[in-house]
């Protein structure tokens, strides 16, 4: 499992959580849209194309974005569908179907929505461990 796949699997996560079960409904609306790691200018992801925006280059190496549309997250190489959510204390645990161009695959991320702008992926490996996206504003 590949890091953009895990990046694609986790906002996956969030919007189908917000949908499934109520938790932060209002920000569901705030959710869609494109999303970088922290650090990562949202320019350098995305461009807004008339009413949409899109990756500038959604096959280059270096690409932390995901896109929200629905229920449906794109990332670099992949797009993901949530199966289940569950909460885990103050985090939350999603069951995913995720798809590349050759293989479907199913997994699970724990994630903390920080706010409505912000949320975390948390390393498998270490519960510590974790990578910060925020919403780009485009």
């Amino acid at each position: 499992m590949t890091g953009r796949f895990s990046k694609v699997a986790l906002l996956s996560s969030v919007i189908s959580l917000c949908m499934a079960t109520g938790v932060m409904a209002a920000t569901i609306k705030e959710l869609q849209g494109a999303w970088t790691m922290s650090g990562t200018k949202c320019e350098d992801t995305f461009a807004k194309q008339g009413n949409t925006i899109a990756f500038k280059d959604r096959t280059a190496s270096t690409s932390t974005g995901l896109l929200i549309t629905g229920t449906k997250i794109a990332g670099p190489n992949a797009t993901c569908t949530t199966k289940s959510v569950h909460k885990l204390k103050d985090r939350l645990s999603a069951n995913l179907i995720c798809v590349d161009s050759m293989i479907e695959n199913d997994q699970t991320v724990t994630f903390k929505i920080v706010d409505a702008k912000t949320f975390q992926r948390f390393d498998p490996f270490g519960d510590n461990m974790y990578v910060t996206y925020e919403k780009c504003d485009m």
